[in-house]
């Protein structure tokens, strides 16, 4: 099968890491995959089997430049089927699809509302794919694309040897943005009350954006105070595919989320809107509907980070014991071979349908 896939940025995020996977995965199982999108740092992750085509920012920003490079590169290498993830992708995939016959599926990573925006994406798109059961429900669009919806979580490539975990340390990932940087501060003071009842526990932060400077001078400001390091800055992450050892305790949702369990961590659902409690095998199923975001929670505060990690290291043991039987759920869960067979189906199902429509 020979695939478009479309991207407007190819950075670091959820939606980009996820894009450069399934591509992967895509060519490795004999499919002729052709991915166009701004040039980024997850071009270096590529399996060279695929056909990056980068688009100039500009042009990236322009849907009538967009549509047109669809509808050729659509012709010239007769695709079979169009993916577009995030909105604008989305919008010239459909007016392009169109002009050319070519099925296209869109996948939701994040807002319905910014992601289904255009009348055109929830009118042209043959199917839409979400990410979590919990934002396809909520979609006020639900009744009139119910017919085309199906829920595919992001996959990820199960690591062939497990980490060595490093007890005691606490991680989260993040864009250090203004968005994200309150978390990030309630994190960093949490722990370092918590250090007075637990003086083995350590910090690592991951991640780059705007507020950089200002994150490591809150690290200074923490460390000094309790005159030890026990906050740490390791900066951008491109892949966790290679590491050999992994943080004992994550926060995070989705993709993280996802990463950390596999990897036999134990895990906290917070973002910079909600904030859960400990994944354990008797919660699992919920989260894991949702993407590993408790949906009903309010936003993360110091007192609420502190009480749920001191709650976890006066339980360790328990908790640790869990972690191996989580790590197999999500390895059937969302191991990428088996959400990309999938997605696999969905392209070929859609193809069917054309092709029985054509006949009538």
């Amino acid at each position: 099968m020979r695939m478009l896939q479309l991207l407007n940025r190819f950075d670091f995020g959820g939606a980009e890491n996820h894009v450069r996977e399934l591509c992967n995965e895509l060519v490795a199982n004999n499919h002729q995959v052709i991915l166009v999108s701004r040039n980024g740092r997850q071009k270096e992750l590529l399996d060279n089997r695929v056909v990056f085509i980068p688009i100039p920012s500009l042009a990236s920003n322009l849907i009538l430049a967009q549509v047109i490079l669809i509808v050729y590169l659509t012709i010239r290498h007769k695709i079979d089927v169009i993916h577009a993830h995030q909105r604008l992708p989305i919008i010239s995939a459909c007016l392009a699809g169109f002009i050319t016959r070519v099925p296209v599926v869109a996948t939701v990573h994040g807002r319905v509302r910014h992601d289904l925006l255009s009348v055109i994406a929830r009118k042209f798109a043959s199917k839409i794919i979400f990410v979590s059961n919990q934002v396809l429900t909520i979609s006020r669009h639900f009744e009139s694309i119910k017919h085309k919806l199906v829920v595919i979580p992001n996959g990820i490539p199960i690591p062939q040897k497990p980490p060595e975990i490093e007890p005691y340390t606490i991680s989260y990932f993040s864009r250090i943005d203004e968005r994200h940087f309150e978390v990030i501060k309630n994190l960093v003071l949490a722990v370092a009350e918590l250090k007075a009842d637990f003086p083995n526990v350590r910090l690592m932060l991951m991640g780059d954006g705007k507020e950089v400077e200002r994150l490591k001078l809150l690290i200074y400001e923490t460390n000094s105070k309790v005159n030890q390091e026990v906050i740490l800055y390791k900066g951008f992450v491109k892949s966790l595919e290679n590491w050999s050892f992994f943080p004992e305790f994550l926060f995070g949702v989705g993709r993280v989320a996802i990463e950390g369990l596999a990897r036999g961590a134990n895990l906290i659902s917070v973002n910079y809107k909600r904030m859960g409690e400990i994944v354990t095998l008797s919660n699992y199923e919920q989260y894991a509907l949702n993407n590993f975001v408790n949906v009903t929670g309010l936003p993360p505060t110091q007192e609420k980070i502190y009480n749920q990690l001191k709650i976890y290291y006066e339980q360790r043991d328990v908790y640790r014991s869990q972690a191996p039987t989580l790590a197999l759920k999500i390895e059937n869960d969302f191991g990428i071979s088996k959400t990309t067979d999938k997605i696999i189906e969905v392209y070929s199902n859609t193809l069917k349908s054309g092709s029985l429509q054509s006949k009538k």
